[in-house]
């Protein structure tokens, strides 16, 4: 592109570019964003969108064929691998690819992302926000834990991060939801199936809460996790190896 060069994957965008570019089709009904090229390229030309570079990105587009960048938007449409959460001053995030949250917390969190998903009404996204992040210890007597009384205090702080930051966080969530199913397939079961141009984020999906297989696995003979309020408080990825264990062992049963 005589030399100028965009980022072509999800991973190698800016905090800038992520924003923008999440924002667009997070309000794009349609799974064409033809409409779109001409935003979404703009935005791969700018590292923070500052007027310089908006001035320079005239300049590229002026001499530079727009359809010459279309091999750099192929990511659009590939599963992103988006794994770590920005920071929120005065809260904790989640660790890369959620690895010290809760079943319980990341019941809630799916719950909140199917509602965001299936409504599009921020209010479930702003919800989803705070439900991901704790309090940090460091202003608050106490262990950085998920304690759903303490939400409406996160919130307090959560809710005014701007839009295109929780649809940021949100979508980040939802890549490593992705990751999640494809490390526990038979826990996720198959989603409804998209065509190949389809943006694998838009596939519909199939829907089971979370609290359903916790409460399941705390009546399990087996009680490998212990009672209700111990499945809740096990850690997601500790949790998942011992559901599948669990059935691991009732399936040797049954062969018995």
């Amino acid at each position: 592109m005589n030399q100028i060069s965009v980022p072509d994957c999800w991973e190698e965008l800016t905090d800038y570019q992520q924003r923008e570019i999440i924002h667009i089709i997070s309000h794009t009904d349609t799974e064409d964003f033809t409409e779109q090229y001409m935003q979404i390229v703009q935005i791969l030309l700018m590292k923070k969108g500052s007027i310089w570079e908006r001035i320079k990105m005239r300049k590229v587009l002026k001499n530079i064929p727009i359809s010459n960048f279309a091999p750099a938007l192929k990511f659009i449409s590939e599963e992103p691998k988006l794994h770590h959460f920005p920071e929120i001053k005065g809260l904790v995030k989640p660790a890369v690819r959620m690895g010290d949250i809760t079943i319980e917390q990341f019941s809630v969190c799916d719950t909140l992302f199917y509602r965001y998903q299936t409504e599009k009404k921020e209010v479930y996204l702003r919800q989803l926000v705070a439900a991901l992040y704790r309090l940090d210890p460091k202003t608050e007597s106490r262990e950085p834990k998920f304690d759903k009384n303490l939400l409406p205090k996160v919130a307090e702080i959560t809710d005014k991060i701007d839009v295109k930051e929780a649809e940021r966080i949100g979508f980040i969530f939802g890549s490593v939801r992705m990751y999640i199913a494809k490390v526990y397939p038979s826990i996720f079961k198959s989603d409804t199936p998209r065509s190949e141009d389809q943006p694998v984020f838009a596939a519909k999906k199939k829907f089971t809460p979370f609290s359903q297989i916790v409460v399941m696995m705390a009546a399990d003979e087996l009680r490998l996790l212990g009672n209700l309020h111990e499945c809740q408080k096990t850690l997601l990825y500790d949790f998942m190896n011992a559901f599948l264990e669990s059935n691991k062992i009732h399936k040797l049963k049954n062969k018995a």
